[in-house]
């Protein structure tokens, strides 16, 4: 029987497809919600993860924030960086915390 993978790793493997399997990894992710920030993650999963909220359904995000021990308020955090830094807006990600 196979074992249910985690949200981060899931993530992680669909943010990583069209560039190399492992590219970005589960930690990567991990790191930015609990951080709220990119800054500590390195290049090229940096780069990738800007796309993280809207490349990803709120409720594997969320999943992923509860896992990692992180905050609905370092997502948050995390959410307005990217938004602000790439000019990319979730409005998926916007109608789900703004309830």
């Amino acid at each position: 029987m196979e074992q249910e993978r985690d949200s981060g790793e899931m993530i992680a493997l669909h943010m990583s497809v069209p560039y190399k399997l492992g590219t970005v990894k589960k930690e990567d992710i991990y790191d930015a919600l609990k951080q709220g920030t990119l800054s500590g993650v390195a290049s090229p999963s940096k780069e990738i993860l800007a796309y993280l909220f809207v490349e990803n359904s709120p409720r594997s995000i969320l999943k992923a924030v509860y896992e990692c021990g992180s905050s609905i308020e370092s997502a948050q955090k995390l959410y307005r960086e990217i938004a602000r830094m790439c000019q990319i807006r979730s409005l998926e990600w916007e109608k789900t915390t703004t309830l």
